[in-house]
This record gives C-alpha cells, structure tokens and sequence, in this order.
C-alpha cells in the first residue's frame, strides 16, 4: 500500500514541476517577444546618416553637422 501512495505523491509532484516549468517558459517567451519587439520599433524610429552627410571640422575644437 506505500508503494501505491508514493507513486500517487511523486506523480503530483512531477506534475506540479512541470506545470511550473511551462508556466515560466511561457513568461519567458512572453517578455522576449516584448523586448524584441521594443528593440525592433527603437531601430526603425532613430535616423541613420549616411557616411557623407555628417562633416567635421576639427581646427579650433568646433564640430559642425551639415544634413544634405
């Protein structure tokens, strides 16, 4: 009779970890998705300059943007 009682034990037990674990997988793809997401919108929203469209001019320290 013990013997039945702990396999009845140890199979809530698995169920309850595996139900945890997917719980948290869940989460975890859940918060990945919004980063990503976050990231994605960030890159399309920050302009990008092309290598000729940004002039320095070092002699007296003074540094001038030109946006062609």
């Amino acid at each position: 009779m013990k013997n039945s009682l702990d396999s009845i034990s140890l199979t809530t037990l698995w169920r309850f970890i595996s139900g945890a674990l997917g719980v948290i997988c869940l989460l975890l793809m859940t918060t990945l998705g919004i980063l990503l997401k976050i990231s994605y919108t960030k890159k399309i929203i920050q302009p990008t300059f092309s290598p000729g469209s940004m002039i320095e001019l070092q002699e007296g320290g003074f540094h001038s943007l030109q946006i062609l």
